[in-house]
């Protein structure tokens, strides 16, 4: 009797492990999607990562059933993803710091390159001075569209390259909500951080936000400085 339940057992046994195997026989991903995020004047959104930029592909054959595949963007704009099928898609980026842009129709095939044009709410320039012990930021905000009033300014340093708003281990922070946005635009801003390590390398930008509804930051780019 024992003999015929083992019998039994390994032949149920065959038949899931088959079924498996033939479940999982199916062909994957087959093609990507790369570019980057840029403003009007074709220079690199800066965002941050995670939490920055996402783009959102929806495949067409499939209407309003499709589920959206979403993937982030780099700190500097860019993007690569190269875990989609072969096909027609819907694309657009979301969730970042500029007015809602354009949605595009591409067919990705192998890897296929496209670029989308945003306009940021703000647009950020700086430098930075290394000093004994700190770093001075001079920045200043300007704007191409008007939107939501512009309520914080803040300098980040980190030893991490992908200092941001929540990656950051020395900053300072500008409250701009009660002045207003043509003073602020106006405005050569200068802010000093002490207390950083001789000889250590860090990572410093400027942030900026206006009262938007997903609280997303503009950033200047990402400048690496030795401090003397």
């Amino acid at each position: 009797m024992k003999f015929k339940h083992i019998i039994i057992y390994s032949f149920i046994g065959s038949v899931l492990t088959f079924s498996s195997c033939k479940q999982d026989n199916y062909p994957g991903p087959d093609a990507g999607i790369e570019g980057a995020i840029v403003d009007e004047t074709g220079v690199a959104l800066q965002t941050e990562q995670p939490g920055g930029v996402k783009i959102r592909l929806i495949e067409t054959k499939y209407g309003n059933n499709a589920t959206p595949n979403d993937f982030w963007c780099s700190a500097n704009g860019s993007f690569k993803s190269t875990t989609i099928f072969a096909g027609q898609y819907k694309a657009v980026p979301i969730e970042g710091a500029f007015f809602p842009a354009d949605t595009a129709v591409v067919n990705v095939s192998g890897l296929t390159t496209v670029n989308f044009k945003v306009t940021p709410y703000l647009m950020i320039k700086a430098t930075f001075i290394p000093s004994a012990g700190g770093v001075t930021a001079s920045y200043k905000i300007s704007r191409t569209k008007v939107g939501e009033k512009i309520v914080s300014a803040r300098t980040l340093v980190s030893a991490y390259p992908t200092v941001s708003n929540t990656i950051n281990e020395f900053n300072t922070s500008t409250d701009l909500s009660e002045v207003a946005d043509g003073v602020i635009l106006a405005t050569q801003y200068t802010d000093a951080i002490s207390g950083l390590t001789t000889g250590k390398t860090y990572y410093v930008r400027v942030a900026a936000r206006t009262a938007n509804a997903n609280n997303k930051f503009n950033y200047s780019e990402i400048v690496k400085i030795v401090i003397p």
